[in-house]
């Protein structure tokens, strides 16, 4: 991030009227969609931290765009898990071979 985009983005979380701590909690939530994607991957933390509080506070993704995408990715973790769950149930039941 530039100079020019530190102090851009300092403006806006200044002149934020809204809770902060809930932009912090967006913005991790947001920062863990971001990595996902391959020119996040290698970036360090702090930078995705940076994009993701900027995306928000400039109005590119919506609070609500954020929590959709993470209800998503839960829900799709809690199925994967129960489905792990019920794999290893169903091998634990099979009979030894030998």
């Amino acid at each position: 991030m530039s100079a020019k985009n530190e102090k851009e983005l300092d403006a806006k979380l200044m002149d934020f009227d809204g809770d902060r701590y809930d932009i912090v909690v967006l913005a991790s939530m947001w920062a863990k969609q971001l990595r996902k994607k391959n020119e996040y991957k290698r970036q360090p933390h702090a930078v995705v931290i940076k994009v993701a509080l900027d995306d928000i506070l400039s109005g590119r993704v919506s609070k609500e765009d954020v929590l959709h995408v993470s209800k998503d990715n839960l829900e799709k973790e809690m199925k994967a898990q129960e489905e792990a769950r019920l794999e290893a149930e169903r091998k634990a039941k099979e009979p030894l071979k030998l």
